[in-house]
Order: C-alpha cells, then sequence, then structure tokens
C-alpha cells in the first residue's frame, strides 16, 4: 500500500504544479519518497490541532518543494481543500509559491536556501531548552522517560542548495557544537542545482564535513526505497547525543524524460511528460483525481498517530498540573498560548540623572532587569557580548550540557544567529541577537525573515556611527539604518538616553514586533526632556525655546544630547530652538497627521541630526541641505577628528544652521 500511496502524493504534487502552469518538478519527484516516509511512519501531529504545542516541527528549508509539501498537507488532512490546491502560486492563496508562516501545517517561512536550515536549528535549541525547564520534576513525580510535556523533534528537508549556503555552514557548527541529538536533517541528495549538476560546482564530501560538525551521518543509498528512508530515521532518534543527517540519495526529477538534469529543476512540464509521469504513477484521469484507498492510507497513518500521541499527552499534562508547583504550571501556559508579557513601566529602574554612561551601558541595565522578570528572554551575541554589552548577568551560559543558561555563544556566527533566534521566537522564547551595526549586514536575509514572519526578535546594534571613531570604515555604518528603516514590519529604534531605551524595551514587549535597538558608544546623560511613554509615538518635543520656534532639529539616538547643545548656543543669539527626539520613526509615521503636525510649526526651518545617512531623511526636510548626516564612507580616526573633518562638530553644525536661517 506503501508505494500506492506514495504515488498518489507524486500525482497530485504533479497536478498541482501543471496546474499553476509552474513551480518546481525536479525536487518534488526526488524528495516525495522522503515527505512521504517522514509523515506516515513519524512525524507527531495532529492536523485538528495544528498549532499543538508538543508536536513535531518540520522546516522545508528546500522551499522550492512547496508542492509536495502541501500535497502532503492536504493528503494527512489538515485544512486545506481541493480549491487551496488549484489556487497554488496565486494571489492571496492559502498555498504561495515557497511556505509561509501562517499557512496551517507550516511551522517556519522559507525561500531563501539555507536559511530554513539554520531557523531550524533554532527551533531544535528552543525544545531542549524547554525540556530542561518543564520535564524536571521534583522528587521524581513521573518517570521523565516516558512522560514527558516537552518532548518533539524538529525535521528539516534539506537540497543541495540548501548546504551549499554559507549558513548552513555556521549553523550545523553550532548545532554539533551544542549536540542538539532531537535536530534530523533530510538531505535530498538529488546531485542537481537550477544551472548545473553538482559535479561541477559542490563536489566535497558533505557527510565527512557534518560529521566534523560533530553530527551522526546516515546514508540511504536507495533514495526510491521508503523501508531503506525509515530505518534511517529511525536510527536518528535513538541518536539522541547529537544531530543527525540523512543523505538520501535520488535523482532529481525521477521519472521525468529529462531526470537528472538541470532542466527539470524549475517550471511546467510539458503535456508528454506530465502525462507519460502520471501514467508511470498508475494514476491516470483527471487532475487532482484520487485513488481514494490509498489516499486514504495516508491520511489514517498521519490522524491516527497523531490523536494518540495528542490524547496521551492531555494526560501527562493533567499530572502535571497536579504535581507541579502552579506558578511552574502557569509558566507553561502562557508558553503554550503565547501570553509572557511584561510592563516596563511599572519597575524601578532607579534613574541615575547625573550619571554619564555609554547607552551600551544604559542598555546592558535594562536587559539585565528584563531578563530577571521574563525566563523566556534569552539571545546572545555574535561573539562580541563584552562590547556590546548584552550579555545577561548571572544566567548562565547554555552548552551542550547545561540548558538551563539564557546566555547564548554564538561565536562569529552573525548570519546563523539571526536564523536562530527566528527558530527561537517561532518555540515561545522572546530572543535578542545582537552585534556591531556594521556587521548587521551580515544577518540581513535573517533579519528579512524575522519581519515577514512577524516574529517577536529584537536585534541590538551597536557602535552604530561615525562616531566609532578609529576602527575605521570598514566598522562605521552609514548605510545600515536606512536599510533597516526600509524593511516592511520593522521598528527601529534609535534611543537617546536610559529613559528611551526603557521606552523602547517596552514598546517592543508590547507590541511582540520584529524591532531593532541601534546605538552608539557615546556618553550621555539622561536629557531633561526625556519621556517614556512618547517612545510609543516614535517622535515627540523633547525640549522648547523661550519663544517663537525659529528652527527644529530632528535627532535621534546619543545626537540629541547634540541638538540639545545646539539650541543652548543659538538661545544666546536669539534663535529659538525645538528639538524633536525621534527614537522610531516607523511609528511616527503611522501617527495621526495632526500629531505630526504639532510637531513642526508652520514657517520653521526643519533640520535633521543623525552621524549616518541621510536616505529616509529627505521626507522631513525642504532641501538636502539642511541633512546634517553624512554620504560617504568615514575615516580611520578618532571622534573628535572625524566630526570636525565632516562638518559635523558642533560649531560647523552651528554655522550651517545660521547660514540657512
Amino acid at each position: 500500500m506503501d508505494n500506492r500511496s506514495l504515488a498518489v502524493l507524486k500525482g497530485l504534487a504533479l497536478d498541482i504544479i501543471q496546474n499553476a502552469k509552474g513551480g518546481h518538478p525536479g525536487s518534488t519527484l526526488s524528495a516525495a519518497p522522503i515527505i512521504y516516509t517522514l509523515y506516515t511512519k513519524h512525524m507527531k501531529v495532529n492536523p485538528s490541532i495544528y498549532d499543538w504545542i508538543n508536536r513535531d516541527r518540520f522546516v522545508l528549508s528546500a522551499g522550492h518543494a512547496s508542492a509536495l509539501l502541501y500535497a502532503t498537507l492536504f493528503l494527512s488532512g489538515y485544512q486545506f481543500t481541493v480549491g487551496d490546491l488549484k489556487n497554488y502560486r496565486r494571489l492571496n492563496s492559502k498555498t504561495p509559491s515557497h511556505p509561509e508562516l501562517g499557512t496551517i501545517g507550516v511551522d517556519a517561512s522559507t525561500g531563501m536556501l539555507g536559511e530554513g536550515f539554520a531557523t531550524a536549528v533554532g527551533m531544535a535549541l528552543g525544545e531542549r531548552i524547554l525540556e530542561e525547564r518543564f520535564n524536571k520534576k521534583p522528587k521524581n513525580v513521573f518517570d521523565k522517560k516516558t512522560k514527558k510535556i516537552i518532548d518533539y523533534y524538529t525535521y528539516v528537508l534539506a537540497s543541495d542548495g540548501d548546504l551549499m549556503e554559507g549558513i548552513s555552514y555556521e549553523a550545523a557548527s553550532f548545532a554539533g557544537n551544542l549536540k542538539l541529538g532531537k535536530l534530523i536533517v533530510l538531505y535530498d541528495a538529488n546531485k542537481s542545482s537550477m544551472d548545473t549538476n553538482t559535479n561541477k560546482n559542490f563536489t566535497e564530501s558533505v557527510a565527512y564535513r557534518f560529521a566534523a560538525f560533530g553530527w551522526h551521518v546516515e546514508n540511504v543509498k536507495n533514495g526510491k526505497s521508503i523501508s531503506e528512508i525509515n530505518k534511517a530515521i529511525e536510527k536518528a532518534k535513538k541518536n539522541v547525543a547529537s544531530s543527525s543527517l540523512i543523505i538520501v540519495n535520488t535523482t532529481i526529477g525521477e521519472g521525468s524524460k529529462l531526470e537528472g538534469t538541470p532542466k527539470i529543476h524549475s517550471g511546467e512540464l510539458t503535456k508528454d511528460d506530465y502525462e507519460q509521469l502520471k501514467k508511470g504513477l498508475g494514476i491516470e484521469g483527471l487532475p487532482f483525481t484520487l485513488l481514494k484507498e490509498p489516499a486514504e492510507n495516508i491520511r489514517n497513518q498521519v490522524v491516527q498517530r497523531g490523536m494518540t500521541k495528542y490524547e496521551e499527552w492531555e494526560k501527562i499534562v493533567s499530572e502535571y498540573k497536579k504535581d507541579m508547583p502552579s506558578n511552574k504550571y502557569n509558566e507553561f501556559l502562557n508558553l503554550a498560548y503565547n501570553n509572557t508579557e511584561i510592563d516596563l513601566t511599572k519597575i524601578d529602574f532607579g534613574i541615575n540623572y547625573e550619571l554619564k554612561e555609554t547607552l551600551r551601558e544604559s542598555n546592558s541595565k535594562v536587559m539585565n532587569i528584563i531578563a530577571d522578570s521574563m525566563w523566556n528572554f534569552i539571545g546572545g551575541a555574535a561573539d562580541v557580548a563584552s562590547a556590546t554589552l548584552t550579555y545577561l548577568n548571572g544566567k548562565e551560559d547554555i552548552a551542550y550540557n547545561n540548558f538551563n543558561g539564557r546566555n547564548i555563544l554564538y561565536g562569529v556566527r552573525e548570519n546563523a544567529s539571526g536564523a536562530i533566534s527566528n527558530g527561537l521566537a517561532l518555540s515561545g522564547f522572546r530572543p535578542f541577537a545582537s552585534t556591531f551595526m556594521a556587521f548587521s549586514d551580515y544577518m540581513k536575509p535573517s533579519i528579512r525573515m524575522t519581519a515577514l514572519m512577524n516574529l517577536p526578535v529584537t536585534y541590538i546594534f551597536t557602535h552604530d556611527s561615525i562616531t566609532v571613531g578609529a576602527d575605521g570604515p570598514t566598522h562605521q555604518p552609514i548605510e545600515q539604518l536606512s536599510t533597516l528603516r526600509a524593511t516592511p514590519n520593522l521598528y527601529v529604534y534609535r534611543p537617546s538616553d536610559m529613559i528611551e531605551i526603557i521606552g523602547a524595551w517596552n514598546c517592543i514587549l508590547k507590541d511582540k514586533k520584529p524591532s531593532v535597538i541601534s546605538l552608539a558608544k557615546t556618553e550621555v546623560k539622561v536629557q531633561g526632556g526625556s519621556n517614556m511613554l512618547s517612545v510609543s509615538k516614535g517622535a515627540y518635543i523633547e525640549s522648547e525655546p523661550d519663544d517663537n520656534v525659529d528652527v527644529v532639529i530632528i535627532a535621534t539616538g546619543a545626537e540629541v544630547q547634540v541638538a540639545n547643545s545646539i539650541k543652548e548656543k543659538l538661545r544666546t543669539e536669539g534663535i529659538g530652538v525645538r528639538v524633536v527626539s525621534m527614537p522610531c520613526m516607523e511609528k511616527f509615521l503611522e501617527q495621526t497627521d495632526s500629531y505630526k503636525e504639532s510637531l513642526f510649526p508652520v514657517g520653521s526651518k526643519i533640520f535633521v541630526l543623525e552621524y549616518e545617512g541621510s536616505f529616509g531623511w529627505e521626507k522631513f526636510v525642504t532641501s538636502t541641505d539642511y541633512l546634517l548626516t553624512i554620504n560617504e564612507f568615514g575615516k580611520s580616526a578618532s571622534k573628535d577628528e572625524i566630526l570636525k573633518y565632516y562638518k559635523l562638530d558642533l560649531d560647523s553644525i552651528l554655522e550651517r544652521i545660521k547660514s540657512l536661517i
């Protein structure tokens, strides 16, 4: 029956692609035995309760094989209709060209090769941390080997292309270091990419590479054999001492007239090829016509296993409720239903208004207070925590033999740290990832996926302007803030002092949105007009002149302090300056027109002060002459030398403003 059911799965996936007049038939055909075996023999899911917290996760890192995934989910009993399958790749359908979070049965958005792989590492890490927190029972209340409230696997389908990407190297090395034993990667080794066969561009031994990472490696010689694939998965599941890679040797476009060639990678099959494939599968007749018994066999295997496992788990939850302290049980419920919250306005941060310190130092204090109040606040830096000051004091480091920690030692793996953070967010955590702003470029693909999936990941980037100084232009960010602000669905905060940092974090924790906190190295005092609650409006009047408003200076971050100094200098010359702090441009642009207009009096000259690129600020000024920014790479010199060279020191700015009013 398995072979007949597999044929039904393949046939339906081909129908989906052919009806859409495009897709990726090559990997759909090669990977079908892998996905069929995984779902019918192993996946612990309950299609009727698709968001069950203890379900197995599946990440289609080879996102181009989406038609195969949708066909599998449909046949497994998920909430898909034939109409949904016929709308594949069409506007606003439940079946987009690549898997997207929000589609029932899809655990992570994928598309950019390697991102799914690395995200799955984060999901596996999340499972391991949750195990440690919730499965340990006092006085051996019940057998931990058989009764675990958190106990699931994370499976990945990866392609040749996935394993060529640098992010997969970073993530695989990280997973190997932590020995994430419930991460199982099924590698569809069909020996082809879009342009060529891999004998021309990917000739390394993947098995040796992953073995060197500390992974368990299985090799399935016959990728068409359900029994061989099944045995390999069973071995991998028993090996909890390390992550597992199962190399499944397949042929791209198995059964097609173009099998084994890059030509079958993507596109629409010819009519003749499509018909001969369907005939070879023993499935003839109209598209989307299913053989009843083989189709029901898939559904029955998935549903019956899922319902049984779910009912067993419900009993464990009932025991858990009775045997565990109420606070631990409530923690679990909040995790399961995404209700973890904290209101920073009710916390006394002990702000010292006379203290001058770097924004990194202020942020570190805030983060550590948050960490004391939120158990699922977790993260790390790309080996620069001592510089970004994002280490959570008094909290342990996560290690292969200790998952009670809160500090993740990513090593120099910026790209992977972003994707792993996405995986943690998908597992119920409030993760953060940090590095220098100039290096955020390495993380941009992962940040984009954060925004696409609308995940509550916070990126903390320090050393964020030309005031980095002597490290030079390689370390002085110019265009990065503009790029981040241009990313849809991403809030970028550049707070001016500790009060605005608290306000930014309060918004972040409340909104549960993808966010960036950008911090300069500069030392600042708390500004006299800083307002924690006004950060939620994105911009507000930080200080006013004594009389009329002649000039408005929009400033962000440490430059608010500079703007206030300019204000005081010009006051002595009878020029009234209003300082508008804009810690979050995106939030400001969401405000009403009346609020926006209230900040900028008619007839006043508006300047923008930010020691980074000008792109995006043009909308606030009448001429680029009013942009006190920089649009070229910096120099290796001290902070003061650089500011003077680019005429962004206090005296130069004063001269420029006076010349323009």
